[in-house]
């Protein structure tokens, strides 16, 4: 193989291990906004909204990592 097609290949799995590690981020995420909702909706607001930002924090992480990805690939 030429260098520049195992660079190409290497490029892509580097892009799915991004994938496959946002998923899983992103289900841990749901999980840490729904214990903020509840927290929040049961009179705990003091320790629900933060829990909450902390959750609409690592979503905008991962949706920058997989557009910034996206955007290496392309190149």
């Amino acid at each position: 193989m030429n260098e520049e097609k195992k660079h190409i290949i290497h490029e892509k799995q580097r892009y799915v291990s991004i994938i496959y590690r946002n998923r899983k981020l992103l289900k841990v995420n749901v999980l840490i906004l729904s214990i903020g909702l509840a927290l929040s909706y049961l009179g705990h607001e003091g320790i629900g909204e933060p829990i909450i930002w902390l959750g609409i924090i690592i979503f905008g992480y991962a949706t920058v990592s997989i557009l910034m990805a996206k955007k290496q690939l392309k190149q």
